[in-house]
């Protein structure tokens, strides 16, 4: 069994400036107000609490990631019956500057990733840094670099600010709510729904019930309607395959997609497109 802390523990970055730590608290453990001169990620193994900044209050619980950017006042509480343990990643401005330079990214603001299907696969690739770190194998240097470099990307692009992250609800409504918003961004993915109502700590029953109050369709309508209005916007492009499309709006063969375009629009995805082009056009003739 691991000991659990009483303290935070000190990182040192080393000079390609990644740092990677593990950290298990005890049932005492308490942390002052604290800055660091690095950008940190949190990833929750288990337990809860919650990240106090001078603007917000979060609650942290397994599966929650975190970033706290470089020089923001903050401290960790944890519940003391259910104390967090954590992977913490550490990462100096000096790659934070090179993702400014290149893609004009940056990370004033911290940003927090609840329970959502990206989730997993985040926390397995925070999972692949410690051992890149600890195996310390030909080239792990960069892939420390890189993989950082993504996990940073994927705040900016799916996280949420973390002083709007604070009104965290444990309703019903509250939680279809959320999935609601998370549904726009990952509509592609596959998850069962007995997965997506378990992840969300509700029956298959209540959920099925409390969704379709919210969205007036059921979820597989729901996902359907996003998937086909993207699909939609791709077929804009005379450029975009078919069969392309239909993998990135999440179908897992040509057939089901076509199934599920004729029924929406009537017509092919290919009819679509020429109909589509033809009144463009008209519309500039």
């Amino acid at each position: 069994m691991l000991r659990g802390s009483s303290s935070p523990i000190n990182a040192i970055l080393p000079e390609y400036g990644v740092c990677v730590l593990e950290s298990h608290h005890a049932q005492d453990f308490r942390m002052n107000w604290t800055r660091h001169p690095f950008l940190k990620i949190l990833s929750v193994i288990n337990g809860e609490g919650s990240i106090e900044t001078n603007e917000s209050s979060t609650r942290i619980c397994e599966g929650n990631l975190t970033l706290i950017p470089q020089d923001e006042e903050h401290r960790l509480v944890d519940d003391p019956k259910r104390p967090l343990s954590l992977h913490i990643i550490c990462v100096a401005p000096s790659l934070l500057n090179e993702i400014e330079r290149y893609d004009q990214i940056r990370f004033p603001i911290g940003w927090h990733i609840g329970q959502t299907q990206f989730t997993k696969p985040l926390r397995h690739q925070v999972r692949k840094l410690l051992a890149e770190q600890a195996n310390r194998r030909k080239g792990h240097v960069s892939l420390l670099r890189a993989k950082t470099v993504e996990l940073l990307i994927c705040f900016e692009q799916q996280g949420i600010p973390l002083q709007n992250a604070t009104a965290v609800t444990n309703s019903s409504e509250q939680r279809i709510q959320n999935y609601l918003s998370q549904l726009e961004k990952e509509f592609n993915l596959e998850e069962r729904l007995e997965d997506t109502a378990a992840r969300l700590g509700m029956s298959q029953r209540s959920f099925t019930t409390h969704f379709r109050l919210q969205a007036g369709q059921s979820r597989h309508q729901k996902i359907t309607e996003l998937r086909i209005a993207h699909a939609c916007r791709l077929l804009s492009d005379p450029k975009r395959s078919v069969i392309g499309i239909a993998f990135e709006c999440g179908y897992g063969d040509l057939s089901s997609f076509y199934r599920a375009f004729r029924k929406s629009k009537k017509r092919s995805p290919s009819d679509y497109r020429k109909q589509q082009a033809l009144a463009g056009e008209n519309a500039s003739a």
